[in-house]
């Protein structure tokens, strides 16, 4: 099972749609945690649809900022807690695997109200204090003074009062696959300042019945926070034999004259009616479309790929030059043409579907 968490900073716009879109293909979350999502009341159906998720739980923004979304597929069994501006807690098992006790958490950003966030925390920990728990999110803190790269030191007040909050919960932080830092400000100013604010950690109960947290610091997806995946996986699991992509034909293809031609050419080649020649025909058929597609359609993925991994490197790199940030945001707006290539190629395909 694969757990996703994203501090997105807003997704209302286009932009941050295709990210998103972009993060869920990467991803492949069974259980998606979506913090400052910034979307108002009766937002959630809109991003079920689109990425295929049945189940989910909002909590809309309080102005202009805040806001939880939490979806999960079909093969998840969720049964909602509580929740709030904050958090999402819950009951969570896949398929026929032990139940968990999982806490999507958001740290307050403001100082003055952490403590309180620290206090829900720990309320959170007497749910079920005898599953395994599983706790993600951002929290907008640093345990250690090695989790903060520029900028003026960390009151250590704060950091002691977060460690202790862990400490208190009996929460164990997770090993991570990935760049340290999880946060950016960006700053072209020359002050560019990074921090490790998102967190995954598991009680000690969690290794009884599943194997230890895989966690992976993914991309940005144009935040200023990267994504977080967990993957969730009991000491019995097996992995699961991938079958073979069988072919498909596309409605979409109709619409090209190319299509049209390797079709035409392929039948007018052979004046044979065999049973034998039908199938040949067929074989291919599907062997050049096929071909054909990955020419005309699937290079776009591999743009895609490759421009995003110029994207995270420029954001891994500690260059903080004003011609660094340029090409930054250069590669990112290519970067959001290219899916917006990809997003109208698919709306095209799903019309076409339809007819």
């Amino acid at each position: 099972m694969n757990v996703v968490c994203w501090n997105a900073r807003g997704l209302s716009s286009p932009k941050a749609f295709r990210q998103l879109r972009l993060l869920i293909s990467q991803s492949s979350p069974d259980v998606l945690f979506i913090i400052e999502s910034k979307l108002c009341a009766g937002s959630i159906s809109k991003y079920r649809n689109a990425f295929k998720f049945p189940n989910g739980i909002e909590v809309p923004r309080v102005g202009l900022s805040g806001g939880l979304l939490f979806l999960w597929k079909s093969n998840v069994n969720v049964t909602i807690l509580h929740y709030g501006i904050n958090f999402i807690d819950c009951y969570m098992t896949l398929d026929d695997s032990p139940t968990c006790h999982f806490s999507g958490f958001y740290g307050s950003p403001v100082v003055s109200q952490r403590p309180l966030t620290w206090e829900l925390l720990k309320k959170l920990r007497d749910t079920a204090p005898l599953l395994p728990w599983l706790v993600m999110g951002d929290f907008n803190e640093i345990i250690s003074h090695s989790d903060k790269f520029g900028g003026p030191l960390k009151n250590e007040k704060q950091i002691d009062d977060f460690r202790n909050t862990i400490d208190f919960c009996g929460l164990l932080e997770t090993q991570f696959e990935g760049e340290r830092f999880t946060w950016h400000n960006n700053n072209v100013n020359g002050i560019n300042v990074k921090e490790r604010l998102d967190y995954a950690f598991v009680n000690s109960c969690w290794f009884e019945n599943f194997a230890a947290i895989s966690l992976q610091h993914l991309d940005f997806f144009q935040s200023d926070h990267r994504a977080i995946k967990a993957t969730v996986k009991t000491r019995l699991h097996s992995a699961v034999q991938k079958s073979k992509s069988r072919f498909r034909f596309e409605k979409l293809w109709l619409q090209e004259e190319q299509c049209q031609d390797i079709i035409g050419k392929v039948w007018s080649s052979s004046n044979a009616n065999s049973a034998d020649q039908l199938s040949i025909n067929f074989a291919s058929v599907a062997t050049q479309l096929s071909s054909w597609h990955r020419a005309k359609f699937g290079d776009l993925p591999k743009r895609i790929k490759i421009t995003q991994d110029k994207v995270a490197a420029l954001n891994n790199s500690s260059d903080t030059s004003p011609s660094h940030f340029d090409l930054l945001k250069s590669n990112e707006s290519i970067l959001d043409e290219l899916l917006q290539q990809e997003e109208d190629y698919w709306k095209q395909r799903s019309r076409v579907s339809w007819l």
